[in-house]
Parts: C-alpha cells; structure tokens; sequence
C-alpha cells in the first residue's frame, strides 16, 4: 500500500526516536569486562562489595572516571537484621532464581578487627591508581596515628595540597571499620617531583577528614597541620 507523506513523516521520526533510545542505552549501561571489580561506597571510599565478570550495571551518575550505578539483586531475607518472615510488596514478586550469581556483598557487620596489613594492596591499588607511586603504610601505636607515603609527579603546589586531602578521606574509608586511630598522615615529597618522600607532609584528625569528605580545601587547610620540611616546622592546626 502507498504511504503518504504524513506516514512516512511518522516512520522516519519513529526511527530516529528508536536510534536515539539505543543510543542512550548504550551510553549507560555496561557489562563488568574484568574478572571481579570492587564495589565502593564514595569514589576512591571504602570497598562494599565485589561484581563479577559479565555483571551488569545501569550508570545513574558520574564524577570524574568514577560511575555511580543502580543494580537490581536479591539477598537472603533471614541473614537481613529485623527481617520478618510475612507478607510484604517483595511477597508479590514469584520469580524465585535466587541471589545472582556475580555478585558479593561484605558482611560489615560481622567482619572481626584486622590487621592494617589486610588493607595494604586496597591503599596501594589507591595511591598508584590516581594518587602517585605507594611507599608505604604504617601505623604508629604511640600517636594512634596512621601514616601513608608516595611519591608524587610534577604538579602545582595546590594539586599537591589537594591530593593530600583525597587521600586521606579515601584512606579513612579504606580503615575505619577496621582500625583504630585517631589522626593520618601523608608524606610525599615536594609538588614539583624533587626531594626525598616525607618532606611534605599533612596531618589531620579523622573526625575533621570525615567531616570534609576530601571536598572543601580551605577548611582542610584550617584544620590541618603541614610541612614543608620533614617536620621541623609547622603551619596549620596546633602549630600557632
């Protein structure tokens, strides 16, 4: 049968409305390529989970390299705190495959206390991922305190200041259910690529790291004690 033009008008726009749909779909929804990826809490936070290879996801947002994303899954009701057997909207759902079966969730809850060692390849994947080269990580018992070192490219004075207070919150999230301290450090050496790992170095409380949330500088700035010199002068927080 001839179309007209109106319906021919009407095919085509259908067409392109079906390419654009494809296209976006496209765009925000992947598949996991590697063999397990870490699921975190916060960019550069706390590991949550683990996605299996061929895992999908729907991106639902984005910062920096980092992509937020929505996931459908199911969970054992009995291993859920307050979990009530009865009636519920989930009762109405009979599709009854179970867990999927590329994805893990950590227990928080029920992990035991563990050594800072446990997280040492976490914070190395961390630093050497978008922070610099990983020198170490220590935890001094005397000062509740940990300290992490890396050495850093050439980058502006500033940058230097902001990776800092990055790394820290990243850091913080890595530890906080796990260790127990009361302050970090981070030593590098100079912004602009010379001297010696643990000339620059930043020390902040973690209520004020948590509080930031790595994202307000100048107040970083305020709370934070710094050097310039391996520590044998001060700026910052307890200094004056």
């Amino acid at each position: 049968m001839k179309k007209t033009g109106k319906q021919l008008l009407l095919l085509l726009l259908g067409v392109i409305g079906g390419i654009g749909v494809t296209q976006l779909r496209a765009a925000r929804d992947y598949e996991v390529a590697k063999p397990e990826e870490n699921i975190r809490a916060a960019p550069e936070g706390r590991q949550i989970g683990t996605l299996l290879e061929g895992a999908s996801i729907e991106e639902v947002g984005r910062d920096g390299r980092w992509v937020k994303f929505a996931l459908e899954a199911w969970i054992w009701g009995p291993s859920l705190e307050g979990y009530q057997e009865g009636s519920s909207a989930a009762d109405e759902i009979t599709d009854s495959t179970g867990p999927a079966p590329w994805l893990r969730i950590q227990d928080k809850e029920r992990r035991p206390r563990v050594a800072l060692s446990a997280h040492l390849d976490e914070v190395r994947e961390l630093i050497v991922a978008d922070y610099g080269r990983f020198y170490g990580m220590q935890r001094d018992p005397d000062l509740h305190q940990v300290q992490v070192r890396f050495r850093v490219l050439e980058i502006e004075p500033e940058a230097l200041e902001r990776r800092q207070m990055r790394v820290q919150h990243a850091v913080l999230l890595l530890l906080a259910d796990d260790v127990e301290f009361d302050s970090l450090r981070i030593e590098t050496n100079r912004a602009d690529g010379t001297g010696e790992v643990g000339v620059e170095l930043a020390v902040t409380d973690i209520a004020d790291i948590r509080r930031l949330e790595g994202k307000d500088l100048t107040s970083w700035r305020q709370v934070t004690r710094r050097s310039a010199d391996g520590g044998k002068t001060w700026t910052g927080a307890e200094s004056q």
